[in-house]
């Protein structure tokens, strides 16, 4: 895969071929694994694994390290359909912000924008969706409980 993107004026091609992408198809699914581990999997040097993975943290192929957790918080996706001749990056940049939302995604469809919300309760997420709804280019919003997570565990 090559990507091209403009940084600081000049333009950066990203380079990530099929070892990269085994690398993280495995970081993806725990990303604490140690890098011996993935190495050994992969037949590889962990000194290989480190560097690809410094590499692609540096050139912002890889965004973060984060961690999943099991409890009894309450988990929904909230889709939001704005009004046309709106700035949605300024709105999903926006909630990103909120308590509570842990990720914010723009999509095609229907849908403008889905939010994935992680809190302790109800109430919780109520007062999230009344604030998102007191935006006054949100024409909808759509709610869909998480009833049971599945990370992609083999």
């Amino acid at each position: 895969m090559r990507s091209c993107f403009t940084k600081s004026s000049k333009q950066v091609t990203l380079m990530i071929d099929n070892l990269d992408k085994r690398i993280l198809e495995i970081m993806k699914k725990d990303s604490r694994r140690p890098f011996v581990e993935v190495a050994n999997q992969l037949g590889v040097s962990e000194g290989t694994v480190r560097s690809r993975v410094h590499r692609m943290t540096e050139e912002d192929i890889i965004r973060g390290f984060t961690i999943k957790t099991s409890s009894k918080n309450v988990k929904a996706l909230v889709e939001i359909r704005i009004d046309v001749n709106t700035d949605t990056d300024e709105i999903a940049k926006e909630l990103a912000r909120y308590d509570g939302v842990t990720e914010v995604f723009e999509v095609t469809g229907d849908q403008d924008i889905i939010v994935l919300v992680d809190v302790e309760t109800s109430q919780n997420l109520n007062d999230i969706i009344e604030r998102v709804r007191k935006y006054e280019n949100i024409l909808s919003t759509r709610t869909r409980l998480i009833l049971k997570e599945h990370y992609g565990e083999n």
